[in-house]
Formats: structure tokens, sequence, C-alpha cells
């Protein structure tokens, strides 16, 4: 008989503030905005933690987006 299988995490392995920023390219209008965490999507309230930057370009143009993750 073998085990049965592991159910997929519901959790992220590692806190939003510790998961690699990714491009500009890939943030929704609300994670540019600095309105949802730019990990998982959630509305930011008080208590969010500064990520950094989010960087990219469109031709001579800098898109670059600070970005912000939950507590």
């Amino acid at each position: 008989m073998t085990a049965p299988a592991e159910p997929p995490p519901t959790v992220a392995s590692v806190p939003c503030r510790e998961a690699p920023v990714p491009s500009v390219h890939a943030l929704t209008y609300g994670q540019a905005r600095v309105w949802n965490c730019y990990a998982c999507e959630a509305r930011l309230t008080s208590g969010a933690v500064y990520a950094g930057w989010s960087r990219g370009s469109q031709g001579a143009h800098v898109l670059n987006a600070e970005v912000w993750a939950c507590p």
C-alpha cells in the first residue's frame, strides 16, 4: 500500500515580504499603485512593509514602481 499524496500547501512557503520582486510588467494596476500586496494581491492596510522597487521600461520610458507587502 502506498502513502496518500499530500495536499498542496495553502500558504506560501515564504512570507510575502521575502518573495522576489517581479518586473513592473508583471504587476497588476493595484500592485503598481501600491493598493495591493505585490506577492499575494491582498489589499494593503496599516502595517504594510516596504519591499523595494519593481523595475522596467518601455523604450525610453522608465516604468519603475515601488512595491509593498503584507505585514
